[in-house]
């Protein structure tokens, strides 16, 4: 009889170990796949964050356009000529439109104004009315005056690629087949959001 009963206990404690460790296993298991999957939406955040920057410009590059930050040139033969020059009132607009989208960090909102700044001082210094105004005869964005649209009709096809640099800031980059420029993208937490910080053409 105590034998019966010794037998029974220690098959009683073989199974509450087992289920304690399969628990255990089962816990750090499923706790690793959370983390993994957070990782996963974390990093890809970054990279959501150029497509909709990519997808907003592609709706919204008119508009800017339109603005026309640029003034003078030759716009007529029946029209006086006269030299280029910013227009700073149309430059808070841009601003504001660039601001309200909410894709980029103040600093590189600082970094757009002050081009504008630069290119003010460089038509007071070095006039021009004709041919493309100094400083802006290429898209701001994308650095060419290549044919960057075609790009951004087939967004999904390109490949993005990340470099986590720490916490707070990332790199993305990537290559646009049509116009042939390659792009990194510098990204920072501002107001706990990825926001574009910069923009370069990595040859």
């Amino acid at each position: 009889m105590k034998k019966l009963i010794t037998t029974n206990l220690t098959l009683f404690l073989f199974f509450t170990t087992q289920s304690c460790e399969n628990k255990t296993v089962e816990k750090t298991t499923h706790q690793a796949e959370n983390k993994k999957e957070t990782s996963v939406v974390k990093d890809d955040s970054e990279i959501q964050t150029v497509k909709e920057f990519l997808n907003w410009y592609k709706i919204n590059q008119d508009k800017l356009y339109k603005l026309q930050s640029i003034k003078g040139g030759i716009l007529s033969e029946n029209e006086k000529v006269e030299n280029y020059y910013v227009d700073f009132k149309q430059v808070d607009k841009e601003m504001k439109f660039l601001s309200d989208s909410k894709l980029f960090t103040q600093n590189f909102l600082n970094q757009y104004l002050q081009n504008y700044v630069e290119g003010d001082e460089h038509f007071k210094q070095d006039p021009q009315n004709d041919g493309p105004p100094f400083g802006f005869d290429y898209d701001y964005f994308f650095m060419t005056q290549d044919d960057y649209g075609s790009d951004l009709q087939n967004i999904d096809r390109v490949k993005f690629n990340y470099v986590p640099e720490n916490d707070s800031i990332k790199y993305v980059k990537f290559h646009l087949d049509n116009c042939g420029m390659t792009y990194q993208y510098t990204l920072k937490k501002e107001t706990g959001y990825w926001k574009i910080d910069k923009i370069e053409n990595k040859y």
